[in-house]
Protein backbone atom coordinates (compact mmCIF):
# COMPACT_ATOMS: atom_id res chain seq x y z
CA UNK A 1 0.00 0.00 0.00
CA UNK A 2 2.66 2.51 0.49
CA UNK A 3 3.87 2.08 -3.03
CA UNK A 4 0.85 3.59 -4.09
CA UNK A 5 0.81 6.81 -1.50
CA UNK A 6 1.99 9.96 -3.24
CA UNK A 7 4.25 12.43 -1.51
CA UNK A 8 1.94 14.23 1.19
CA UNK A 9 2.38 17.15 3.52
CA UNK A 10 1.42 16.66 7.33
CA UNK A 11 -1.54 18.91 5.77
CA UNK A 12 -3.22 16.42 3.73
CA UNK A 13 -5.90 14.10 3.59
CA UNK A 14 -8.65 15.84 5.91
CA UNK A 15 -11.98 16.77 5.83
CA UNK A 16 -11.65 20.59 5.17
CA UNK A 17 -14.22 22.28 3.29
CA UNK A 18 -18.58 21.27 3.25
CA UNK A 19 -20.40 22.30 0.24
CA UNK A 20 -24.52 23.16 1.54
CA UNK A 21 -26.72 23.13 -1.05
CA UNK A 22 -28.72 26.44 -1.32
CA UNK A 23 -31.51 27.74 -3.26
CA UNK A 24 -32.52 30.68 -0.88
CA UNK A 25 -29.36 31.83 0.98
CA UNK A 26 -31.25 34.36 3.15
CA UNK A 27 -33.71 31.93 4.48
CA UNK A 28 -30.46 29.63 4.99
CA UNK A 29 -28.37 32.65 6.47
CA UNK A 30 -31.53 32.99 8.98
CA UNK A 31 -31.50 29.45 9.86
CA UNK A 32 -28.02 28.87 10.18
CA UNK A 33 -26.99 32.06 11.80
CA UNK A 34 -30.15 31.40 14.78
CA UNK A 35 -30.03 27.80 15.29
CA UNK A 36 -26.24 27.28 15.10
CA UNK A 37 -24.75 30.46 15.66
CA UNK A 38 -22.68 30.53 12.39
CA UNK A 39 -21.25 33.85 10.78
CA UNK A 40 -22.66 33.62 7.08
CA UNK A 41 -20.76 36.09 4.91
CA UNK A 42 -20.69 36.77 0.79
CA UNK A 43 -17.24 34.67 -0.49
CA UNK A 44 -15.00 37.16 -2.07
CA UNK A 45 -14.58 36.49 -5.57
CA UNK A 46 -18.02 34.51 -5.84
CA UNK A 47 -21.39 34.41 -5.48
CA UNK A 48 -21.41 31.86 -2.84
CA UNK A 49 -21.68 32.52 1.18
CA UNK A 50 -18.97 31.57 3.61
CA UNK A 51 -20.33 29.68 6.99
CA UNK A 52 -18.37 29.72 9.62
CA UNK A 53 -18.86 28.07 13.26
CA UNK A 54 -18.50 30.79 16.30
CA UNK A 55 -15.68 29.03 18.04
CA UNK A 56 -13.78 28.19 14.39
CA UNK A 57 -13.65 24.14 15.34
CA UNK A 58 -14.19 21.97 12.08
CA UNK A 59 -14.04 22.08 8.69
CA UNK A 60 -15.44 25.26 7.11
CA UNK A 61 -18.67 25.73 5.05
CA UNK A 62 -19.93 27.07 2.39
CA UNK A 63 -23.70 27.84 0.45
CA UNK A 64 -24.06 27.39 -3.01
CA UNK A 65 -26.73 27.27 -5.30
CA UNK A 66 -25.06 25.21 -7.73
CA UNK A 67 -25.26 22.12 -6.35
CA UNK A 68 -27.88 19.74 -5.04
CA UNK A 69 -25.96 17.29 -2.40
CA UNK A 70 -23.91 18.12 0.58
CA UNK A 71 -20.14 17.64 -0.96
CA UNK A 72 -17.28 17.15 1.39
CA UNK A 73 -14.25 18.38 0.44
CA UNK A 74 -10.74 16.90 1.13
CA UNK A 75 -7.25 18.66 1.55
CA UNK A 76 -4.44 17.61 -0.80
CA UNK A 77 -1.06 19.37 -1.49
CA UNK A 78 -1.43 17.71 -4.87
CA UNK A 79 -4.72 17.32 -7.21
CA UNK A 80 -3.56 15.72 -10.19
CA UNK A 81 -1.95 13.36 -8.06
CA UNK A 82 -4.77 12.55 -6.09
CA UNK A 83 -7.09 12.12 -9.11
CA UNK A 84 -5.12 9.84 -11.00
CA UNK A 85 -5.08 7.59 -7.93
CA UNK A 86 -8.54 8.04 -7.54
CA UNK A 87 -8.63 6.54 -10.70
CA UNK A 88 -6.81 3.44 -10.58
CA UNK A 89 -8.84 2.59 -7.39
CA UNK A 90 -12.41 2.46 -8.87
CA UNK A 91 -13.22 6.52 -8.82
CA UNK A 92 -14.33 8.62 -11.35
CA UNK A 93 -13.09 12.30 -11.95
CA UNK A 94 -15.80 14.60 -12.66
CA UNK A 95 -13.89 18.01 -13.45
CA UNK A 96 -10.15 19.27 -13.70
CA UNK A 97 -8.55 21.14 -11.28
CA UNK A 98 -10.08 24.23 -11.42
CA UNK A 99 -9.56 28.11 -9.57
CA UNK A 100 -11.87 29.29 -7.41
CA UNK A 101 -11.63 32.96 -7.86
CA UNK A 102 -9.57 35.14 -9.95
CA UNK A 103 -5.88 33.27 -11.02
CA UNK A 104 -6.51 30.53 -7.89
CA UNK A 105 -6.46 33.33 -5.22
CA UNK A 106 -8.10 31.03 -3.05
CA UNK A 107 -7.16 27.76 -4.18
CA UNK A 108 -8.02 25.26 -6.50
CA UNK A 109 -10.46 22.17 -6.54
CA UNK A 110 -11.44 19.61 -8.49
CA UNK A 111 -14.81 16.94 -7.84
CA UNK A 112 -14.34 13.29 -8.60
CA UNK A 113 -17.37 10.59 -7.18
CA UNK A 114 -15.92 6.90 -5.13
CA UNK A 115 -16.34 3.47 -6.22
CA UNK A 116 -20.09 3.87 -4.34
CA UNK A 117 -20.95 7.13 -6.38
CA UNK A 118 -20.69 9.46 -3.30
CA UNK A 119 -19.44 13.10 -5.03
CA UNK A 120 -16.64 14.85 -3.15
CA UNK A 121 -13.69 17.14 -3.73
CA UNK A 122 -10.28 17.70 -3.56
CA UNK A 123 -9.25 21.02 -2.34
CA UNK A 124 -5.74 22.84 -2.22
CA UNK A 125 -4.52 25.62 -1.79
CA UNK A 126 -2.01 26.17 -5.15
Amino acid sequence: MDAQKTDKSEDDGYFCHIIIPSKNYQESKTFYENVFGWKVEQQPGTNFLDVRPPSGKGPSAELNSEVKVIIPSIRTSNIEAKLELIGKFGGKRLTRKTSIGKDGEHGYYALFKDPQGNTMCLYSPK
